[in-house]
């Protein structure tokens, strides 16, 4: 398991650069960034903003955060070619991918910083909804990161989210054609556990999901995404590949909500929250899987890609 021996290891001389993709807004924005400066015992940092332009003039947070690198492009807005625009500016051997809608932990930067890379594709860490999250919420947040959220995968892993993880600099400057246009993360991590080794989850490396949107909102945030993601999963691909993909989309609510089930099954903390939230997940998952299944038939993105704005300052906690 990639863990690390907080008493035992020094830092070595790499460079470390966090990048946060924000689509959120500009208080989340803010959030993060005051959780990356309280950072604990964590190795010198850089941090870099890749931010939405939508979300407005970045001058206040700028002036407020004057040690941190943003960058904003016109027509460059959705988490896919954000994370491009972010790990392409990263200076650091060592590069932290985050969004601006997580809390890290503390010690977040010190943990993945001092992960074992070696013989590694990448390494990423838990992420938890807050406990302030309404039943929509949390089904809002499970559709995404079920996965990591407790109980952990120990050791190597099949998949990461991009909202926590860390890569060698070098490794993804090997795959850089893959990604240069747009960061998906699914053929990412698979390029990389494919040429350097598994995915592995460092289970003390820790990040909280903090939103608060409109059920509506968060629906149609989900289908476009799914679009998205399917459409650019196939925007190269053979037209076996596309097929493939296309003839077994439509299974994917009921192969999702069997995976989500099993893992809350598992978890004596999250399955009242499940079964509250059942309603609002399977609204979800349907959402997602007709998103993801229309973007793999007609290769295209959906016409307005929208993060679902926040309805109220998120809450410090």
């Amino acid at each position: 398991m990639a863990e690390a021996n907080l008493s035992a290891t020094k830092f070595d001389e790499q460079s470390v650069t966090v990048v946060v993709v924000a689509i959120c807004s500009l208080q989340n924005i803010e959030r993060t960034l005051s959780a990356l400066r309280a950072q604990r015992d964590a190795p010198h940092f850089d941090v870099v903003v890749a931010a939405d332009p939508r979300l407005g003039s970045l001058d206040t947070v700028k002036t407020i955060f004057s040690e941190v690198r943003f960058f904003s492009r016109d027509g460059c807005r959705t988490p896919i070619e954000l994370a491009a625009l972010g790990l392409k500016a990263a200076r650091g051997d060592r590069i932290l991918l985050t969004e601006d809608s997580c809390l890290p932990d503390p010690f977040w930067v010190r943990y993945l910083a001092l992960s074992p890379y070696v013989g590694r594709g990448a390494v990423g860490g838990v992420i938890e909804a807050g406990d302030s999250a309404s039943a929509a919420m949390w089904a809002f947040y499970y559709v995404d990161f079920f996965r990591y959220m407790s109980p952990p995968a120990s050791g190597r892993s099949p998949t990461l989210s991009v909202c926590n993880v860390a890569y060698r600099r070098s490794d993804l400057t090997e795959i850089y054609d893959l990604w240069k246009d747009g960061f998906l993360e699914t053929d990412v991590h698979n390029a990389l556990r494919n040429k350097f080794g598994p995915l592995e989850i460092c289970t003390h490396a820790l990040v909280r999901i903090r939103r608060n949107v409109r059920f509506g909102d968060a629906v149609y945030e989900r289908y476009a995404f799914g679009r998205l993601f399917g459409s650019a999963r196939v925007a190269h691909a053979t037209t076996r590949r596309r097929a493939f993909f296309s003839l077994f989309a439509p299974a994917l609510p009921v192969l999702l909500m069997g995976r989500m089930t099993a893992k809350a099954a598992r978890n004596p903390q999250a399955r009242g929250k499940f079964v509250k939230s059942l309603p609002s997940l399977v609204t979800m998952i349907a959402a997602w899987s007709w998103g993801e299944w229309l973007g793999y038939v007609t290769s295209k993105r959906p016409r307005r890609i929208t993060t679902a704005p926040e309805i109220e300052p998120p809450l410090n906690r």
